[in-house]
């Protein structure tokens, strides 16, 4: 028997997490209500290629279940990194949670270029799903809630010039090398790696094929946001996330284009506006976000959105 600890969610994916009887935590993660479909059942193959490069500090957490109402995840966590960003527990410093981020995005970052390595156990596996959401939207404008909205603000306060740009970037270039990918990193889904717990990152829905450059950039994208949104707006909790995108960096080991990384963040940028505006709600805030993302897609488009090569401390 389960009882709830926490639930979430939005119209794209829905989650909760459950205390089991065992004494761990149940991640399940179910279709929202505006997704337009289930989530994607991982292939048993693919599963097994994964689980090749499971083992870290920071591991692959690979679902224990996946059926037609979702996808469920055994851990030892309750709490993402996302989530401790947000607020400290009792006792928990600012400077606590910045020295856990930073350790955590390391391994993060070794854990996915162990991914990389794994030979990829299937010809047609398709490229991650939220490059592909953005460039349906890019292209049509169309899709649930107030996306329709967003796309005539962004039309207008990109220009057509720029978002041509960033629907070409959508597009992996067919000559670079393929790895087998997370497809979806993200801070909502990265458990910490605290002094007496291993992290985990939840690993199986999203599974993708495509550069290395666009797992490591997605990741990059959501630190690379909360800098800009900092800077914008300001905060009573401001932490060092050029630091932290530099750990990420230093983490993953193996020879990164810098400059395609930094077009994926920029693409995750804008795709979380796509996402809010889809799937949450309409809200003024984000015209002054695509403020934010302009200078961001122009940063990546002339590759100083990430540091030099030479910038990057590698362990």
């Amino acid at each position: 028997m389960s009882r709830a600890a926490d639930s979430y969610g939005t119209g794209y994916v829905l989650t909760t997490i459950a205390r089991s009887a065992e004494g761990d935590y149940r991640w399940t993660r179910r279709p929202g209500p505006h997704r337009g479909g289930a989530l994607r059942t991982p292939d048993p193959a693919v599963l097994d290629a994964a689980r090749m490069a499971a083992r870290g500090r920071v591991g692959l957490t690979l679902p224990e279940r996946a059926d037609a109402t979702g996808m469920t995840y055994r851990t030892g966590q309750a709490r993402s990194i996302a989530a401790m960003l947000l607020g400290p527990r009792s006792g928990e410093s600012d400077a606590d949670i910045a020295r856990i981020t930073a350790d955590t995005f390391v391994e993060t970052g070794a854990a996915l270029a162990r991914l990389h390595t794994v030979p990829l156990p299937r010809a047609d596996l398709p490229s991650p799903d939220g490059l592909l959401r953005l460039l349906s939207w890019l292209q049509d404008g169309l899709g649930p809630g107030a996306a329709p909205d967003l796309h005539r603000h962004a039309t207008e306060m990109l220009g057509r010039d720029r978002m041509a740009t960033v629907a070409a970037w959508c597009v992996p270039a067919t000559e670079a090398p393929h790895a087998l990918l997370h497809g979806g990193p993200s801070m909502g889904i990265l458990l910490p790696l605290t002094p007496d717990m291993d992290g985990g990152l939840l690993t199986g829905e999203n599974l993708a094929a495509g550069p290395p450059e666009s797992d490591v950039g997605w990741i990059i994208g959501e630190l690379v946001e909360l800098g800009a949104s900092i800077r914008r707006f300001g905060t009573r909790r401001d932490f060092d996330f050029d630091m932290f995108i530099g750990r990420v960096l230093e983490g993953y080991t193996a020879a990164l284009d810098l400059a395609a990384v930094g077009r994926t963040a920029a693409l995750r940028f804008l795709t979380h506006l796509h996402d809010f505006a889809a799937y949450m709600k309409w809200h003024d805030v984000l015209v002054e976000y695509l403020k934010l993302v302009a200078d961001v897609i122009d940063a990546a488009g002339a590759g100083q959105l990430l540091p030099s090569p030479g910038e990057v401390v590698r362990s």
